[in-house]
């Protein structure tokens, strides 16, 4: 009986110890992911272009495929929950492999420069620790250029009419392509078009000399019927009077006007001369039956004034009054290709824009400037570049009231 009982505790006991004993696990699913990274290793491409795999990805996969296999290897003292490990951090690999691609960058435009424009309309943002690199197929920049703002504008710059060229866009970190994309630029000849123009008067109006016309002479004979005016003119002081008959050999309105003229040049001929008497400012003269007092420049310092008891006797007004050349319907502006600079001024009116066109591009010829003027409509141009350099820069006082 009692040997009954010390068997059934030893064959207990002996059960206890064997399922205390520490198994081997099974190494299937761990081989089965061994293989799967494997075949992903051997069939995926490193490379920079999109949907390639970042350089250096397949080395830190390959290390963790190492590992799996030593861990298979050595899978007699591995537990179950040692070779779960072991799978489990091959898989984190193979997702991270699997996530370590060159991806497209998104949003990038394509360009269309004028001229020597510059465009910033691309901007790729950056984590910490990337940065973008640019190249160009245009190897020499004929056609632009294009840099990389540390923000990560694309700053691209027209040097001449051209393209399209293909810009490739990088994004590096740890010096290795982690996203990529491509746009194009081309770059046209800038064409400036007018404002609206209603009005082709750009005219000088020409200054007028001052000047007097008479009242009809009617009497004859001034003996007892003095008559006294004074010419003011600048500082000088003209006294003229008549009081004797006029000559018969003439008009009235002769014979007053040389009534006038001899007084103006005693005046001046007592103050200078023969001298004072060609360059005096005004004079007088007579026709049919009135006479007029007239300067000999035009402008407003060519005005008089008529004082003394008479004058009103002769005359209407007793200002005459002189204009200066008036320019403010003048136009002008510059065309410039960058090189050469056209001074288009505008000084008479023309009938339609096609007239203002063919002068403005008569200019341009003479000038050697690369652009050429072209009608819009009855009341718009352009100017339109036609250099290399699709060029063209508009400038000068009156630059506003034609383009914006």
């Amino acid at each position: 009986m009692q040997l009954d009982v010390a068997t059934a505790e030893l064959d207990s006991a002996l059960t206890n110890f064997e399922g205390k004993i520490i198994k081997a696990g099974d190494t299937t699913a761990l081989t089965t992911a061994i293989t799967k990274a494997t075949n992903l290793y051997k069939n995926t491409e490193e490379g920079v272009e999109i949907g390639q795999n970042v350089k250096g990805s397949k080395v830190i996969l390959k290390e963790a495929i190492d590992v799996a296999e030593l861990v298979v290897t050595n899978s007699a003292n591995k537990t179950t929950q040692q070779l779960d490990d072991a799978k489990a951090v091959l898989d984190l690999a193979v997702v991270a492999f699997e996530n370590s691609k060159v991806t497209a960058l998104s949003g990038l435009l394509n360009v269309t420069l004028t001229g020597t424009g510059v465009d910033t309309s691309n901007h790729i943002n950056l984590e910490n620790e990337e940065t973008l690199v640019l190249t160009s197929s245009d190897l020499t920049n004929a056609v632009a250029t294009v840099t990389s703002d540390p923000s990560g504008i694309a700053v691209v710059t027209g040097v001449a009419v051209g393209g399209p060229i293909k810009i490739t866009a990088q994004v590096k970190k740890d010096g290795q392509v982690i996203k990529a994309g491509t746009f194009n630029v081309t770059v046209v000849p800038m064409a400036i078009t007018s404002k609206i123009i209603t009005n082709f008067d750009f005219s000088t109006v020409n200054g007028t000399q001052a000047k007097l016309v008479s009242k009809p002479v009617t009497l004859s004979d001034f003996t007892g019927e003095r008559k006294d005016f004074t010419i003011v003119i600048g500082t000088d002081r003209i006294p003229i009077y008549v009081s004797w008959a006029l000559s018969t050999d003439f008009s009235k309105g002769a014979s007053m006007g040389s009534v006038v003229e001899s007084h103006i040049q005693d005046f001046y001929y007592k103050n200078g001369g023969a001298n004072g008497i060609l360059n005096r400012p005004i004079a007088a003269f007579g026709f049919e039956d009135t006479f007029q007092i007239s300067a000999f420049q035009p402008g407003s310092a060519s005005s008089f004034r008529l004082e003394g008891a008479d004058w009103s006797y002769f005359f209407e007004q007793s200002f005459g009054l002189g204009t200066d050349t008036d320019t403010s319907k003048n136009r002008t502006f510059t065309i410039s290709d960058g090189t050469t600079t056209a001074n288009i001024q505008l000084t008479f009116k023309f009938v339609t824009i096609d007239d203002l066109v063919n002068h403005i591009n008569k200019l341009l010829i003479n000038t050697g400037v690369k652009a050429q003027a072209e009608k819009v409509n009855i009341a718009e141009f352009k100017i339109t570049s036609t250099s290399s350099t699709g060029n063209i820069i508009i400038d000068g006082v009156n630059k506003a009231d034609f383009f914006e």
